[in-house]
């Protein structure tokens, strides 16, 4: 098991989407897991369905913007399971419209459950991951998102927050390298959850034309970017830190004239060279 020995907290673990895969993947690959979610009874069906699969878990509820509950996560985990090993910050919250419409208190939940909660996790889980020790393998693993390397219309507080989540990861990364402590960061783009999928899944256009941004022609899921954490805290990657893993399916390599025109979007598709494998 890829996982075996390690103890991670997943705040923002509750709910169906990236939280829940990540926290059942580890849980899976060997890791003894803590669920924190505001949502408490989603964070409790994740714990519940783990232990039903064979794995270990508990649940907590958690606001991931304050310094009480996130201190709780920690203890919990150390006092439950004896170590922290793996943090994994997935919380977030956004709000979508022109910057001088945006209120100063949608401003700081923005920013304080995606940006002020990898700040909090990082203060309470750090010592007991440096008391782990380097042989444990601790790691933080942090979910931005594609918002954070660009951007949509009307997202400047959750493009900031995210975009702060990849600088701290850096820091994280430099200033606790040599306890043996890694940090990471993944950027997904847009990913099907119980979210976004009923908003697709309503307008053909406008899953069409999210289709069309991303070259593998696929819209991402929760376990695509669990797949990629379990790699980031897992020992094969113990020389891998302070990145920023894009999992967005191409959305972010593209030009802006491939995103924005469709002219030349359908243009580049008939280019697209189709090769066949011949016998030698």
């Amino acid at each position: 098991m890829r996982l075996a020995g390690k103890v991670a907290i997943i705040s923002g673990g509750g709910g169906a989407g990236i939280g829940r895969a990540i926290a059942e993947l580890y849980a899976g690959e060997g890791a003894a897991v803590v669920v924190g979610d505001v949502d408490e009874a989603g964070a409790q069906q994740v714990a519940e369905a783990i232990e039903a699969g064979g794995g270990r878990a508990v649940a907590l509820k958690e606001d991931a913007s304050v310094a009480g509950d996130v201190q709780r996560l920690v203890d919990t985990a150390v006092r439950t399971y004896g170590k922290l090993t793996t943090v994994v910050n997935v919380a977030a919250a956004g709000v979508t419209k022109p910057l001088h419409q945006v209120e100063e208190a949608e401003w700081d939940r923005a920013l304080g459950i995606a940006l002020k909660s990898c700040f909090l996790t990082a203060r309470y889980a750090l010592p007991e991951m440096i008391r782990a020790g380097r042989a444990a393998g601790p790691s933080i693993v942090s979910i931005s998102s594609a918002n954070g390397v660009i951007t949509n219309p009307n997202f400047g507080a959750y493009s900031a927050a995210k975009a702060g989540m990849l600088g701290l990861t850096r820091s994280l990364a430099l200033d606790y390298g040599p306890q043996g402590i890694r940090a990471n960061a993944i950027c997904p783009g847009l990913v099907l959850n119980d979210r976004t999928r009923p908003r697709m899944q309503a307008d053909a256009a406008e899953w069409r034309g999210n289709l069309d941004c991303y070259p593998l022609g696929e819209i991402g899921s929760p376990e695509d970017i669990a797949y990629a954490a379990l790699y980031l805290a897992s020992d094969e990657a113990r020389w891998v830190t302070g990145i920023t893993m894009m999992v967005d399916g191409g959305l972010t390599i593209q030009s802006a004239e491939a995103l924005v025109r469709p002219s030349f979007r359908r243009r580049w598709k008939r280019s697209t060279v189709t090769i066949s494998a011949e016998a030698d």
